[in-house]
């Protein structure tokens, strides 16, 4: 079986070739980004803040020294930890709009292969893995959650599970795409809820989402959790927008 969908799928790529989803080139094996345009992502590494994740642009001589950004010093989030594993640009943002929003659920795997790389020491310290959910109108419109295909081929990588059903978007909501910061966190409070609390009491949470914008919906989230019992809850993300 495992030959003839190799076969199958062969056939499928020379008869429809896939191309870069950045350049438009032709890929010579399957993914969703060239050589080329991967190296022009702009990869999030070290200085960055301990909490949010946030890049710094000064050197940091000392790497063992944990920094938090002003935000976090001044008002810390709700979640431990939050991993981006790229910075969100005109570059990514051509990955992730068409998973998002053009039905290009190949994506999805090419996205969490990235991610794999810069989560590993979380995902080792966690128990489940969540995806941010959206509303029942929302899944009924795009016929798919973009966090839960990312969050199911990280299962696979770090053998941890999915619990798909215990966070709940219980509110339908505008979209955060061009609110402010204030507007996002009243936007999404009060929206989530959680299911079977029993299955996450104690345990540590690695959250999935696409995007870390303002981190306004993966506090909400992690309030939420740890509010039902979670111990610790880490994020990871594809994309971090940088102010």
């Amino acid at each position: 079986m495992v030959i003839l969908k190799y076969l199958w799928d062969s056939v499928i790529n020379f008869i429809f070739p896939q191309q870069c989803c950045i350049c438009k080139s032709y890929l010579c094996m399957d993914g969703a980004v060239c050589a080329n345009c991967l190296a022009k992502l702009d990869f999030i590494s070290n200085p960055k803040c301990e909490c949010c994740g946030l890049p710094f642009e000064f050197k940091w001589k000392n790497a063992k020294q944990k920094l938090l950004c002003p935000n976090c010093i001044k008002k810390p989030y709700k979640f431990d930890k939050a991993i981006s594993s790229v910075k969100y640009n005109e570059f990514s943002k051509k990955i992730i709009l068409p998973l998002k929003h053009g039905d290009k659920t190949q994506y999805a795997k090419f996205i969490a292969n990235i991610m794999t790389m810069s989560g590993r020491d979380i995902a080792t310290d966690s128990d489940f893995i969540i995806p941010v959910p959206i509303h029942l109108t929302r899944m009924l419109k795009r016929k798919y959650n973009q966090a839960s295909l990312i969050a199911n081929h990280l299962s696979k990588v770090y053998k941890k599970p999915v619990l798909y059903s215990t966070l709940i978007r219980s509110k339908s909501t505008p979209s955060q795409g061009h609110l402010s910061e204030r507007e996002r966190k009243q936007n999404v409070s009060g929206v989530f809820s959680v299911k079977h609390s029993e299955r996450i009491k104690g345990k540590n949470i690695l959250l999935i989402d696409d995007v870390f914008t303002t981190g306004a919906t993966v506090n909400e989230c992690a309030k939420i959790l740890k509010k039902a019992g979670a111990n610790k809850v880490f994020v990871l993300t594809f994309a971090r927008a940088i102010k």
